[in-house]
């Protein structure tokens, strides 16, 4: 099977490995430049399977694998994590071949990713005879430490690192909670973000783009809405697990919202024509300051009813 591949299709796989064997290095020994490196892990596994088949970018993934294994030394939280991104770039990578829809695309390997974690965990859990909610406690502890020490050899400056440290058990204590919302959030925009590079990348090496539509016009499905209104009224509930139940839900929703307003944002930079560069800053600023992102939420949010882009209005 693997005997037939040309040597088109090796030097793709082979390019596919050193790229994420970079990134797997820098994520090791370089935090900052490595955490957003993995933003783009799967893309490479992602390419190789819209340009070549399975068979190429299963073998491309598994080599990877099997390099980040040798350097971690054995399995661990953070390998299954990666390994995690590689199976999302293969399953990305599988829908945008078939020509799904943007929302499937995006849909199906968050969903099958996701579910693969929480069956990891589970297995995870029984084999160390542990708590399935501790393991992810002490998880989150260890990489808020970790966070804490790097800020330290950064130079931040005492007395801030001390005021975290007070609070680093309400911290802990919170992102545990949350993090079911946090994790799909973060599988949501790391799908999306790697589509548009993938996007991106075939246009650039002259190959045919899968048809997802115009995502300038996209918006988010209005049945949405009574999800928002289900995850507010938890919110207000008296019951702990309500809360947080709505918190997560609420922390989803933002996501999707978020790229219902960058759809909104995106249409009317095509509109005034701005350049590349400008485009780019600007997206910086949204990625970078939360203000903005705020406002690219709201923008999603409110386009359900005030019809920013006037789609509504065209197709009367």
């Amino acid at each position: 099977m693997f005997l037939s591949m040309n040597g088109d299709v090796w030097k793709d796989i082979i390019r596919g490995v050193i790229m994420t064997s970079l990134v797997f290095v820098l994520a090791l020994y370089i935090p900052i430049l490595g955490f957003i490196g993995l933003l783009f892990l799967p893309l490479p596994v992602c390419y190789c399977r819209y340009k070549q088949d399975r068979n190429a970018a299963g073998l491309m993934a598994a080599v990877s694998l099997m390099i980040m294994m040798a350097m971690m030394e054995g399995f661990s939280f953070d390998l299954a994590f990666f390994a995690g991104l590689l199976l999302l770039g293969f399953i990305l990578g599988d829908s945008m071949a078939k020509g799904l829809s943007v929302e499937r695309t995006i849909l199906y390997p968050s969903a099958a990713v996701t579910g693969a974690g929480v069956v990891l965990l589970l297995i995870f859990s029984i084999y160390s005879h542990t708590n399935s909610g501790d393991l992810i406690q002490q998880y989150v502890k260890q990489n808020l430490q970790m966070t804490t020490d790097l800020y330290r050899q950064m130079g931040m400056p005492e007395k801030t690192l001390q005021t975290l440290s007070e609070s680093m058990q309400t911290i802990q204590d919170t992102v545990t909670r949350i993090i079911p919302g946090i994790v799909v959030m973060s599988v949501l925009f790391i799908t999306w973000i790697n589509l548009l590079l993938a996007r991106s990348l075939a246009r650039l090496k002259g190959l045919t783009c899968p048809d997802i539509g115009d995502l300038t016009l996209w918006k988010s499905p209005e049945v949405l809405v009574w999800g928002a209104i289900a995850g507010g009224c938890l919110l207000l509930m008296p019951v702990s697990f309500l809360k947080i139940t709505g918190l997560n839900i609420i922390l989803i929703l933002i996501m999707i919202y978020f790229f219902h307003g960058i759809s909104v944002v995106s249409f009317y930079f095509e509109k005034r024509k701005l350049p590349r560069p400008v485009r780019i800053i600007l997206y910086g600023l949204i990625g970078i300051q939360q203000v903005f992102s705020i406002l690219v939420v709201g923008l999603g949010f409110f386009d359900m009813w005030l019809d920013f882009r006037k789609i509504k209005q065209a197709k009367n």
